[in-house]
């Protein structure tokens, strides 16, 4: 008598509501709790902010429009919560906290987005391990609230992974390139380079199919996109004596 298969085990998914309170807390406790680690977190990102919201401050040379080597989108992105928080409290402690939790909240939730992708696309138990690393290691617990082009990077590295993960309804290389060319043009620009595994695979795939011209509309499609971010983005040098 043959043995009839047994069907495969059942494995344990972690509902997404809890894994993004677990995020959400881990994050915002680093929010409270956790010092600033780098120099430039504060020169370059707090004190600039700090002269949009309250008319003065210290403006670091790289943002005089006399050179213009980093733009100010990336402070403006934060300026306005910041400054919509002014609204319900004086208090600059409170700005600032404020803040580092909407950091942590777009951490959890770019961490969640990325949590499911894994765990329908790849496995469950992968997915877990990806939630008790964003979770509990050291390193995320501080670059999850830390204003700093890195982590912005970061959360759009994330949103872009989950996009090439997720093939529900086709392929989203569109929204994958659109988001790392975010990540890379506001934020840290090394980071573009995380891209190109998802890309070759992109191009391999469909070498094999015979669907290349699909594939170039998609990525022309992504690189239109990131180049509307990159104009509007552009810092503007002004010239002396103007």
């Amino acid at each position: 008598k043959m043995k009839q298969p047994r069907a495969p085990e059942r494995q344990f998914f972690l509902p997404l509501n809890i894994a993004f309170s677990l995020c959400l807390f881990s994050h915002l406790l680093a929010a409270y709790v956790a010092p600033i680690q780098d120099c430039d977190e504060t020169f370059n990102y707090w004190e600039p902010l700090h002269y949009l919201n309250h008319k003065y401050g210290l403006e670091t040379w790289e943002y005089s429009p006399e050179f213009a080597l980093r733009s100010w989108t990336y402070i403006v992105i934060h300026a306005i919560p910041a400054k919509l928080g002014a609204l319900f409290a004086s208090s600059k402690t409170f700005e600032f906290y404020l803040l580092r939790m909407l950091l942590a909240f777009c951490c959890a939730a770019t961490e969640t987005r990325l949590y499911s992708a894994i765990s329908r696309t790849l496995n469950p138990r992968v997915g877990i391990i990806y939630l008790m690393i964003t979770a509990f290691s050291p390193g995320m617990f501080y670059a999850s609230v830390a204003f700093l082009p890195s982590s912005f990077a970061m959360y759009t590295s994330s949103l872009g992974l989950t996009a090439f993960l997720d093939w529900r309804g086709g392929p989203k290389t569109a929204s994958g390139i659109m988001w790392f060319g975010i990540g890379a043009i506001i934020g840290w620009p090394f980071s573009g380079i995380l891209i190109a595994p998802f890309i070759l695979e992109e191009l391999v795939i469909a070498a094999v199919a015979g669907d290349v011209f699909e594939v170039l509309r998609r990525f022309l499609d992504g690189i239109v996109r990131c180049l509307i971010v990159l104009v509007r983005d552009r810092p503007r040098v002004r010239k002396k004596g103007h």
